[in-house]
Order: C-alpha cells, then structure tokens, then sequence
C-alpha cells in the first residue's frame, strides 16, 4: 500500500496569543497509482511554503486576534540575516523571535522584543542558575547587533513549551527590547529582505498581509524555530482588538466581530473588509490544496455548535478524495471551542459569501451540518446592503433555513430556484459593486419581495400542504407587485395621454 505523507498544516497562534507554531500531519492511504488514476484523483504535490489566515475570537479572555502570516521551512523562500539563520543549528535555542506585539514586555509597552527561548536541558538544578546561564547564552546572541537595534535586557522566565513532535519541554524565556516601529514601516523594510521576490510577486495572502499592516494598530512577528534537520520561518502581520480591553481597539470597528457572534454568522473575509481572497499564484499549476488555508478558532462561555456553512463540508482527511474539493474541515464543531480551516481543493480563491457559516447555542447532540448549497447565499442582497450580515439578508437566510428548507416541497424548490438564480445572480452582484446608483436601485426593488416575505414569518406551517399554499400565496403576490400592478399603471398612462 503506498502512502502519502503530506504537510497539511502549520498554525500560527494560542488563546493567548503568543506565538506558536505547530504542524499537523495526516497520512492519505492508497492502493498504487493505478487506483488514484482510476479514481480520478490527482496526487497532492509538496511545497515548503504555505499561507495562512486565521481568526481567532476568544469570548473567555475578550480578545479577538485577526492574522495572516506566511511560512516556510526552506531558506530561499523565507531567510533571515546569516547571524540569526545560524541559530537553526545551535542545540540549545527552541525559537527567535522578533515583534511589536502590543505588550510583549509589559512593563514597556512603547518598546519592542526579541524574545529567545532556551531549552532548560543543561542549564542548571534550580531556578537562578537556569536563568543565569540561559541569559549567557542568548546575551552573546545579541550582542553582535544581530537585531539591528541596540537590546535591552528585560527579563527571563521559565515557560512550558511543546515541540513539534507533541513532546512537553521547559524553555528559558529570555526577553530583550528594542526600539519600536509602526508595523507598516517595518513590512516596508523587512519583507523584500527576507521574503523572496517569487511569493511576493505571487499575491495571494500575502497581498492580504501587506495590507492589514497599515492598521495602525496592527503588529509583525517573526520568528525561526529550529526542527530536526531545518528550521520553520514565520513571517506574521496580526491585529488584536477587544470591546472589554481598553487598550486595545474596539472590535466593533474591526469586522463587527461582536456583532457577528451575536447573531450568529461568522463571515472571514468581512473581518479584513474584501469580497474575496486568492491563494498564491505559485499554487497555480500544482495541485497543492493543503498550503492554503484560512482558520477560524471559537472559545465560548457557552456550549456552541455549527449549524450550517454556505460551502462544502469535508467530512473526513482520510484519503485522496477528501481534498479534491474544497470546504470546511471542522476539526471541533461542537463545544466551548469550535475549530474550522477552509481548505481550497482545486480552487484558486474563495469569495465572502461561499465562507459564511453560522453557529448556535449547542443543541445536546451533533448534528449533520447543512449545506446551503451552490452558490450559498443571496448575491445580489448581499452586494446591494453591503454585507452578509445586514439585516436584510440575514432576515433572506432565516426564511430559507427555518421555513422553506424544513419541508420536502421547499426543498424542491429551492434546488430549482438555486440552479435558475445562479446562472445570473454573480453577474449582477458584480455589476451592482461597480455602479452604486444601480446598487441603490435594486434596494428599492428588493423591498416589496422583503414585505412579502414577512408574512412567512407569522405562518404555522406544519404540513406540505401548508408549505405550498402559503409559498404559492407569496409567489402570486410578487407577480402582482412587480408585473402586474405596473402593467395597469402603465395602461391607465397611456390612456390619459
């Protein structure tokens, strides 16, 4: 049995947003190429170089962190100065890292760190002899300029790591600060030195990236974490906001995170305000579905559970066949922590609308998550009131979960409805987005179907029957708004000139 051994993974973050990076592995089994041909699935190719966006939104702590990094284990995609390339191979370092991560030394936050981790084995008995010596080590790091600036020594701490391999260790946390820059400034300088030229003419996440460091209030982080023969390079622009924090931004203003939880519609790409998002363009002549991947990591108070997505729900990652297709892989669904990755298949972008999926308050068992089906949601309400979560669409995608799509006649109708509005309904989506008087006008026009809809709502529908007398009631209405009543008005014109 042939197996293949792809690098699925690597995510950057933890509920306390301190960097970390871990990988996931999963074993795809076959039986010989001849049953992947006969199959029809394409082999997964492997590339060094992999882009993230992640969303983490934890209710516990009242923080909310938004953030794209890029990752890399070879050295021509992602390489740092010689100096600081040199600490992959020394024994004793469990990571580098530099950032302006708000707060990194508490004491001094209008300053930034270089934060070096020391692993504990060797350094001494007891707590004063382990900082002493871990701070030896790292203090002849720094002091070559490895950072450009001029550290400071802050502080050494005891911290509880684990490695790649999932194995517990103790690290020495050794903090230095060095003057701080917005991040904007630092991405200028840092990026073209350390990133190649091929990722960045590449766009994808990247161009993502680029972007959100112009938040004033965002932040850089890299870091170099030696493995076994290589070492991991991250590369990391993030945004932190909370609506309890005071020093920090609100989140309101931020992709209405708040406001998404609260109605219950987690919608990615509204969290850094674009319609869509590319995957690199060095993913485009491989079949490379894993090395782009978009995160979205939930801890609730409350019991949650996903209720629906408006994509495909990738069940297992257990063969080839799984990661032909793109969708929602959710790894926990159900619980005080929901955890999502979308994973692109054979797609080179996915828009807003095909990423929303909506939560709810846990039901006391799992259910099978709904596909809404192709295309997902309501394009051309979506383009005309600016977001999937405005209340206008919203009320659209109630109306179909909670009534049309509870019974077998509405179901019908909905895949006959959905294969008819489809074919035109992107077109006009996009038209609107370019021309704000018609996107005006099709909110005028969309208003009498919005009325009409409401007496759904006051309707006890309980039978087939029901579902079809009321939804013909409702078709019959429209005719008559929109056809019927303008084609008399039109005739009584006439006749009067």
């Amino acid at each position: 049995m042939l197996k293949f051994l792809i690098f699925l993974v690597l995510l950057v973050g933890s509920s306390l947003f301190v960097t970390d990076a871990f990988s996931l592995e999963v074993e795809f089994q076959t039986k010989g190429d001849w049953f992947i041909e006969s199959m029809g699935w394409l082999t997964p190719e492997q590339h060094s170089f992999q882009e993230q966006f992640q969303i983490i939104i934890d209710e516990s702590n009242q923080k909310n962190r938004i953030s794209i990094g890029i990752l890399s284990i070879d050295p021509n995609d992602i390489k740092f100065p010689d100096n600081i390339e040199a600490l992959s191979s020394n024994p004793n370092i469990f990571s580098f890292t530099l950032t302006n991560q708000f707060a990194c030394a508490p004491t001094k936050i209008d300053r930034a760190c270089v934060i070096i981790e020391v692993k504990r084995e060797g350094l001494g008995d007891n707590a004063s002899e382990i900082k002493k010596n871990a701070r030896e080590i790292t203090d002849k790091i720094v002091v070559d300029d490895i950072i450009l600036y001029a550290p400071e020594f802050y502080s050494v701490t005891l911290q509880s790591k684990t490695s790649f391999d999932g194995k517990k260790m103790s690290v020495a946390q050794v903090v230095y600060t060095v003057n701080k820059q917005l991040t904007v400034t630092l991405f200028a300088a840092l990026a073209p030195m350390l990133i190649s030229s091929d990722i960045r003419d590449a766009g994808g996440f990247y161009n993502n990236a680029e972007k959100l460091s112009e938040h004033t209030l965002s932040e850089i982080t890299m870091t170099l974490t030696p493995l076994e023969n290589n070492a991991l390079r991250t590369f990391q622009i993030a945004f932190t906001c909370s609506n309890e924090i005071r020093e920090l931004p609100r989140c309101d203003k931020e992709g209405n995170i708040e406001e998404q939880i609260a109605r219950g519609d987690i919608s990615p790409l509204d969290f850094i305000q674009v319609e869509n998002i590319n995957r690199s363009k060095i993913f485009a002549d491989e079949f490379l579905p894993l090395n782009s991947v978009i995160r979205v990591l939930i801890f609730s108070e409350q019991d949650l559970q996903v209720k629906s997505v408006n994509s495909n729900v990738i069940e297992t990652l257990q063969s080839l066949n799984d990661v032909q297709e793109s969708g929602w892989f959710f790894v926990s669904k159900s619980g005080k922590k929901i955890d999502g990755r979308y994973i692109f298949g054979l797609e080179s972008s996915v828009s807003t609308n095909n990423l929303v999926f909506s939560i709810g308050a846990y039901s006391g068992n799992d259910i099978e998550i709904k596909e809404v089906g192709e295309g997902g949601g309501c394009l051309i309400a979506t383009a005309a009131f600016g977001s999937e979560l405005s209340p206008q669409v919203q009320f659209l995608r109630e109306i179909r979960d909670n009534t049309v799509l509870q019974t077998e006649s509405g179901s019908t109708f909905m895949t006959g409805f959905n294969q008819f509005y489809y074919s035109f309904s992107p077109a006009v989506a996009d038209y609107e987005r370019e021309n704000p008087a018609f996107k005006e006008a099709v909110k005028i026009t969309l208003t009498p179907l919005l009325t009409s809809l409401t007496l759904l709502q006051y309707a006890d529908i309980d039978s087939e029957s029901e579902m079809l007398g009321y939804g013909i009631g409702v078709i019959l209405l429209n005719i008559g708004m929109y056809f019927v009543a303008p084609a008399i008005l039109i005739m009584k014109v006439k006749k009067r000139i």
